[in-house]
């Protein structure tokens, strides 16, 4: 019996030394307080650059839209021209930046929403797709949302890009929906053409009657009305070999994917495209997502305060846990053996607390080691 006793303190030290360097294995790359808006995407380039975007959706602030972060500090990038509120049409400015994504050369890709809190319409022209070179600042491609995709109910939340479908590439992007309005969106580079998927599909939309516990609080849809953030496709990912695209609802806990060739196929009828719809299981509630060159896929984890790794088997592990700063995981990115991830406390936002800003600055960027 005091063998079992002895083994019982043993692993629950093992257990206790282990949450501990879950919790501090991490390090704090960024403190942002107003009046620097509060961030959302971030993309980390191939030599370690890392990029912020600051969604207008939420907050509709007259600071910049896009930055780099340099020792700790935000430099608006590429230029003050692109990134601030400007009276020039909306086509040539960063209107609300969300999702962001660097491709294999160095190449960022920004997904702007084109939505400004306060204001119900999104003018044509604002919700597009921009790529700039990171070495020369050049624009290499602005590619318009057209209506009718285009719609004030349509929320443009992730995106990632395939170089291996289409002449110069296929960008595909998670419209996370406001109010009924849910599906994913495809942008063939080379002709500008957009195509619209599974709207309002069982995969894209929120699963029904959705309650998490945020902060230790349960939270759900009462009176019509949302405490948490809530709604359909957000979380994004796609395969090291560009041949399978996942995604998750940010209201839900089951991932699909689809094969990319089924996908950039602009003449694929939507029934074939429902048909190769694949189950992937559940996973932790999550808002975005990241993935690495093994397959591994990252989910910013809000319920447990956590980031946890999803291995190609299928099996999920923890890479990071803090109750006290993971306060909403938003964009994700992996990049070099690091996990990073902003923290932007969108839980705590007005809308889902009574009309009360509860969230503290400073926003937290992390940098998480994984261990391989």
């Amino acid at each position: 019996m005091r063998k079992w006793i002895k083994l019982s303190w043993v692993i629950l030290l093992i257990l206790k030394t282990q949450m501990i360097m879950a919790q501090q294995n991490y390090e704090v790359i960024a403190r942002i307080s107003p009046p620097n808006p509060d961030m959302s995407g971030i993309a980390v380039s191939s030599d370690n650059r890392v990029f912020l975007g600051f969604p207008r959706h939420a907050d509709n602030h007259k600071e910049f839209a896009l930055a780099e972060l340099k020792d700790g500090n935000l430099a608006p990038w590429p230029d003050k021209n692109f990134v601030y509120p400007s009276a020039k049409p909306v086509k040539d400015w960063l209107v609300s930046p969300h999702g962001m994504y660097m491709d294999k050369n160095d190449v960022l890709w920004i997904l702007d929403d084109g939505k400004r809190s306060g204001t119900d319409e999104i003018p044509e022209g604002a919700a597009k797709v921009v790529a700039i070179d990171i070495k020369t600042k050049k624009i290499l491609h602005s590619l318009i949302i057209p209506k009718p995709t285009l719609r004030s109910t349509a929320h443009f939340n992730d995106l990632r890009v395939d170089l291996s479908h289409g002449k110069s590439g296929t960008v595909y992007i998670a419209n996370s929906g406001f109010k009924n309005d849910f599906s994913l969106v495809i942008i063939d580079v080379a002709s500008g053409k957009v195509k619209e998927v599974l709207r309002n599909h069982v995969s894209t939309s929120p699963e029904p009657d959705f309650m998490a516990f945020l902060e230790g609080e349960p939270r759900r849809r009462e009176n019509k009305q949302y405490s948490l953030p809530a709604g359909g496709a957000d979380g994004i990912s796609i395969s090291p070999d560009n041949q399978t695209l996942y995604w998750t609802t940010i209201s839900g806990r089951n991932m699909y994917s689809l094969p990319t060739a089924v996908l950039s196929d602009f003449e694929k009828p939507e029934m074939e495209i429902e048909a190769a719809i694949k189950s992937e299981g559940q996973h932790p509630a999550c808002d975005g997502l990241a993935e690495d060159e093994n397959g591994n896929i990252y989910f910013g984890a809000f319920e447990q305060q956590s980031l946890v790794k999803r291995t190609p088997d299928g099996n999920y592990e923890t890479v990071s846990h803090d109750t006290k700063n993971y306060v909403w995981p938003d964009g994700l990115a992996f990049r070099n053996g690091y996990l990073y991830v902003t923290l932007g406390q969108w839980n705590r936002l007005p809308d889902f607390n009574n009309k009360k800003d509860l969230r503290k600055p400073p926003y937290l960027v992390m940098k998480i080691k994984v261990p391989e």
